[in-house]
């Protein structure tokens, strides 16, 4: 996101659904919800980990991350053969900032 302005539709599309809103939980605070090893050193957590703690098929998973990958609200990793998730902090506190500011109208995030 960083020099370009978010797509806040595709955010808010994004969103839209249970599951992408609690990957964007889980991964808030992926010590509390992931015990495997890994990820520590990048905050990140596998698309195993999260098809594991779903309990969606794989694909499905993949395509919800894929949507909130694409609306700039995670950040893909590659380690070898492993693909890691994390949050992208920045978008979503941009998007915060813009349902405060422009949508509520609320002065601060605090």
């Amino acid at each position: 996101m960083t020099g370009q302005t978010m797509d806040f539709d595709a955010a808010i599309r994004a969103l839209a659904h249970p599951y992408r809103r609690q990957v964007l939980q889980w991964l808030a605070n992926p010590d509390e919800y992931f015990m495997e090893a890994g990820y520590s050193a990048l905050r990140a957590v596998s698309v195993s980990m999260l098809h594991a703690r779903s309990g969606l098929s794989q694909s499905t998973v993949s395509v919800h991350l894929s949507q909130l990958e694409r609306a700039g609200l995670i950040k893909a990793q590659k380690v070898g053969q492993w693909v890691f998730f994390s949050r992208n902090e920045m978008a979503i506190r941009e998007l915060a900032e813009w349902l405060c500011s422009d949508i509520a109208r609320v002065d601060s995030l605090e």
